[in-house]
């Protein structure tokens, strides 16, 4: 019964880690998405500077690989969580 207790209580941890990882997600999504939307303002709003537009654009490369990331982490924690539930003594 002792693994049975480890494992319900690895379950417990990887369910903490999961809402922190949805968290993280939320957030790479939400810094994501505004960076998108200031680069098309400041491409409205302004007058055309190739050099800023740049530096813009890397930064929303760098926030869609940390939000694909934070993505691939969730899925992959939701994967152990399964494998865990299934490999869990009833």
């Amino acid at each position: 019964m002792v693994i049975n207790e480890q494992v319900t209580s690895y379950l417990t941890l990887l369910k903490i880690r999961q809402s922190a990882y949805r968290r993280n997600m939320y957030i790479e999504g939400g810094l994501f998405l505004f960076s998108l939307l200031a680069t098309l303002a400041m491409g409205l709003l302004t007058e055309w500077n190739v050099r800023s537009f740049y530096i813009m654009a890397v930064f929303n490369v760098l926030l869609l690989v940390g939000f694909l990331q934070a993505w691939a982490r969730l899925e992959i924690l939701k994967g152990n969580i399964e494998l865990i539930d299934n490999l869990k003594i009833r």
